[in-house]
């Protein structure tokens, strides 16, 4: 399988595997991460980053939503 880290291009690796069960099923998910230890510490800012930013963005949407009901 080809999974190049989105940063530097190097192959990531097999980090932490876990079961889950969804129903009767379970999923076995595998979190993969870049060889790279600076690397991944970046990916992993960027990536809370991004998280934050979309919070942000669904609160706003949702006070937005609220302020138009209240507006009634």
């Amino acid at each position: 399988m080809n999974n190049p880290c989105v940063r530097c291009g190097t192959q990531r690796i097999d980090g932490k595997s876990w079961e889950e069960k969804s129903g009767t099923v379970v999923v076995t998910c595998t979190q993969t991460v870049c060889p790279d230890a600076e690397c991944q510490k970046i990916l992993d800012q960027i990536n809370a980053e991004r998280i934050a930013k979309n919070a942000l963005i669904v609160k706003n949407r949702a006070d937005a939503k609220l302020a138009r009901g209240n507006a009634r």
